[in-house]
């Protein structure tokens, strides 16, 4: 199986190192400096095992032939990323979007239109950028994939990919994929801005009532969004299943904090950002989420 790989950041390079032994994995970098370090290295390399071998380039042509793409950019970067593919016979085979946040099929669609075939894997794999195309695993997650409503696509390739990441990956295909992806936006939006706000790492969250409260507030307000969209989430208590997530990824530093100490855009408006502008249309009231949103900006521009 060829599989295509846009993005090698910690997700993309743990997806490449898990494939690589099963399929022929062909990765496509912003940069031809990214690209030729990983390919002097011998390939992706996670945990400081050795490289596994893959094919890495900056140009397009590298997913030539590719029967499944994984889109693994921040989500603020997906339609960026993937318009050197517009155009391309790509825009026939399945997308799988490894990605937070709720808009990834609608980056993807504005690439290759409504009609291509869009899975969403949402995934609580913990994992950390050491450099290009080297990572570390922090904790062993879930992922569940599933067609996005409407963008159901080949189920051969899906299958496939699903088999292949298996052995060392959990990971489960579930019909509907949304409320895991809900699931996943409650955790992420109620520690990840926190955390980074505050400069500590998960665990920390449970520890401080203040951070702790507000977490419950943003819990709950992501829920009920949720709820008013016609998605059941799978777990009955926000709050439980976000202090359960912060205690397991105790030792975990946040993507978020990790981009604000670094100077970097955060996934602020993919994942906070998007709950507020779904509870504007719906007539819910999202208090803090709107304030942690704002003062995550604020943090950005300082």
């Amino acid at each position: 199986m060829i599989v295509g790989i846009v993005g090698a950041g910690a997700v993309g390079t743990l997806l490449g190192a898990t494939l690589a032994p099963h399929a022929d994995v062909r990765v496509l970098f912003r940069e031809n400096r990214t690209a030729r370090e990983v390919a002097s290295r011998g390939g992706l390399v996670l945990d400081d095992g050795p490289a596994r071998r893959v094919t890495v380039s900056a140009e397009p042509d590298v997913l030539s032939g590719a029967e499944i793409v994984l889109v693994a950019v921040k989500t603020y970067d997906t339609a960026a990323a993937l318009e050197p593919l517009r155009g391309t016979p790509l825009a026939h085979v399945p997308f799988v979007a490894f990605q937070n946040g709720l808009e990834s099929v609608e980056q993807i669609e504005y690439v290759f239109g409504h009609h291509c075939g869009i899975a969403l894997a949402p995934t609580t794999e913990a994992v950390l950028r050491v450099s290009a195309g080297a990572a570390r695993r922090m904790g062993q997650g879930s992922t569940r994939i599933g067609w996005a409503n409407g963008h159901a696509g080949d189920e051969t390739a899906l299958d496939a990919l699903v088999r292949a990441l298996g052995g060392d990956l959990s990971i489960d295909q579930v019909d509907p994929v949304e409320p895991y992806v809900w699931g996943k936006l409650v955790a992420n939006a109620a520690i990840n801005p926190l955390t980074a706000l505050a400069g500590i790492r998960n665990g920390e969250l449970t520890r401080r009532p203040d951070l702790r409260e507000r977490a419950a507030r943003i819990a709950r307000e992501v829920a009920s969004v949720a709820e008013r969209s016609g998605v059941e989430l799978p777990f009955g208590d926000p709050v439980a299943f976000v202090e359960d997530v912060a205690l397991i990824t105790a030792s975990n530093r946040s993507s978020m904090l990790e981009d604000l100490e670094a100077g970097r855009p955060t996934e602020i408006e993919a994942i906070v950002g998007a709950v507020v502008r779904r509870a504007t249309a719906l007539g819910v009231d999202v208090p803090e989420c709107s304030r942690v949103r704002d003062e995550v900006r604020a943090r950005q521009k300082a």
